[in-house]
């Protein structure tokens, strides 16, 4: 990855106009590293989503980055319109915190591309002192700090020229939105896009979806529920498709929880059969971590769990279960 350029906007929602940079950055070799782990860290993250724009033809942000990309020569008065732009949006939604907004033009697989970072401001508390009537006083006051190289970032696009294919315009990352479930005010509005539904997103939903209600399901009978799961995991593994209503056929035996499976899918949208995406699948399903309620906690790969003759469970008659972990030849202590 190469960063060619980069200019850093300031975006207070408590000020009536942004403070725009008229001035690119400065690229040396730790300015060059900061970028890329901050774009590496967009790119590998689980909520990034492909994505297409609304209007294609008229759409302010892609013609911005596109012009970028063509003349870097606009590179400044092109991120100064789409920092302008998001600060519009940023002051008609609550949600939209003020930031540092980093545009940065960058090569990688020998395609240009413009990186649109939101760096929300992180609150840190120090302190204050005062010598008031020969006497210290000391308070613990906030300080809002900006860029950090840790930072998580919460809300990213990354675009390229026309397009990146024909499955999809860009890629966007809003991890509030994932997590909420509420459109994206950064993607829908700033960006005037729309997610895809591609099938890495499906699978990514099924897997926690199916885990969630599993777990709330079947809570009065585990050894049902690891029947289940270990369906759910053979599915995704073996398995080249998923078929929500053959799944359910398989995996549960109760009509009523088939149903209720059958229309937990429909309200997550995913209503038909979809094709697995294997990558995530053997990103995803490596580790297994569970607890119990008197005290205990076991974690191993997945194929452990899933080996009749390293684990099982066995219910007893008084409702509760054994956790077997069997052919140990020695522990240690950790």
């Amino acid at each position: 990855m190469i960063i060619h350029k980069f200019i850093v906007h300031v975006l207070d929602k408590n000020s009536d106009v942004p403070i725009l940079n008229d001035f690119e950055g400065k690229v040396n070799q730790e300015v060059e590293g900061f970028f890329q782990k901050m774009i590496k860290r967009v790119t590998r993250d689980d909520d990034l989503r492909k994505a297409v724009f609304k209007n294609y033809t008229e759409n302010t942000i892609r013609k911005c980055c596109e012009q970028i990309i063509y003349d870097e020569s606009t590179f400044v008065e092109n991120s100064k319109e789409i920092a302008a732009y998001l600060f519009d949006v940023m002051k008609v939604n609550s949600d939209l915190e003020s930031c540092d907004l980093a545009v940065c033009l960058y090569t990688v697989k020998e395609e240009k591309n413009v990186a649109i970072i939101k760096i929300d401001y992180k609150k840190l508390y120090t302190h204050s002192i005062e010598f008031v009537d020969e006497k210290f006083n000391i308070q613990i006051v906030s300080n809002e700090v900006g860029i950090q190289e840790t930072q998580r970032i919460k809300q990213a696009a990354l675009i390229g020229a026309n397009g990146m294919n024909d499955e999809y315009q860009f890629r966007a990352l809003d991890k509030d939105s994932e997590k909420s479930g509420l459109p994206s005010k950064f993607i829908g509005e700033f960006i005037d896009g729309e997610k895809i539904d591609d099938d890495k997103y499906k699978t990514k939903v099924f897997k926690t979806s199916a885990d969630n209600w599993i777990t709330n399901a079947m809570a009065n009978d585990i050894k049902q529920a690891e029947d289940a799961r270990s369906i759910l995991n053979y599915t995704l593994k073996e398995q080249q498709q998923v078929d929500v209503v053959e799944f359910a056929e398989r995996a549960i035996k109760d009509e009523d929880l088939k149903e209720g499976f059958k229309e937990l899918m429909e309200e997550k949208g995913i209503d038909e059969s979809f094709a697995i995406d294997k990558k995530w699948v053997e990103k995803k399903l490596k580790k297994r971590n569970i607890k119990t309620d008197n005290g205990f906690e076991i974690k191993g790969n997945l194929t452990d769990f899933e080996d009749p003759m390293k684990y099982s469970i066995k219910k007893n008659e008084d409702g509760t279960i054994d956790i077997v972990i069997k052919n140990v030849n020695f522990f240690e202590e950790k």
